[in-house]
């Protein structure tokens, strides 16, 4: 949120007072984090922040209203979030696919063998280390300038440098790649 005064209109919003909103405001953020957390997803307090601040911003907008519980409408934003996390991922795996495969084989992975490849893809992410797995998904998050900050903060909050991370997720990639090409060649048979 921008202002202590955004927060001030979302805690209105979410109770009578400032005392009981800021309970439910707990409350909601713990929810979110652990549905998100249910639903297999990496970062799961940053999706139950941007679902929160997206709510906030949407206060601001004029002519605001929603008829009903402030919970539903979260969870219509939650759900929001949630999608767009999974097609960020997603871009990754697709992304993953066609850095490890041959030119030939992309021109005809269509349809249902793409669907094995992703398939495939979840299964070997899965097969790595929770810690190890968040890593990397989190290694190719974010677009131009903020990649390269989330990979800057990466680096620091393992405790390497940049060159350390970029080994880190190479090593990664290498065994993600090698579980694929052999799940892949299982599936073809």
């Amino acid at each position: 949120m921008e202002t202590q005064e955004d927060l001030n209109r979302l805690l209105a919003w979410l109770g009578e007072d400032p005392a009981l909103g800021g309970r439910k405001y707990e409350e909601i953020r713990g929810r979110l984090i652990l549905i998100f957390r249910l639903k297999g997803c990496t970062t799961p307090e940053d999706l139950a922040d941007e679902t929160i601040d997206r709510t906030a911003r949407a206060l601001l907008k004029p002519g605001f209203t929603f008829e009903g519980s402030p919970i539903a409408y979260l969870r219509g934003v939650a759900r929001n979030v949630y999608l767009e996390a999974l097609r960020r991922e997603r871009r990754f795996v697709k992304e993953s696919i066609e850095e490890g495969a041959e030119p030939a084989a992309k021109s005809t992975a269509d349809g249902p063998q793409v669907e094995r490849q992703f398939s495939c893809l979840e299964r070997c992410l899965d097969r790595l280390p929770i810690e190890r797995k968040a890593l990397l998904l989190d290694y190719y998050r974010g677009e131009k300038r903020s990649k390269i900050s989330q990979r800057q903060q990466l680096a620091a909050s393992e405790g390497s440098g940049m060159n350390a991370l970029r080994l880190q997720v190479f090593r990664l990639r290498k065994i993600v790649r090698n579980c694929l090409e052999n799940c892949i060649h299982h599936h073809e048979m």
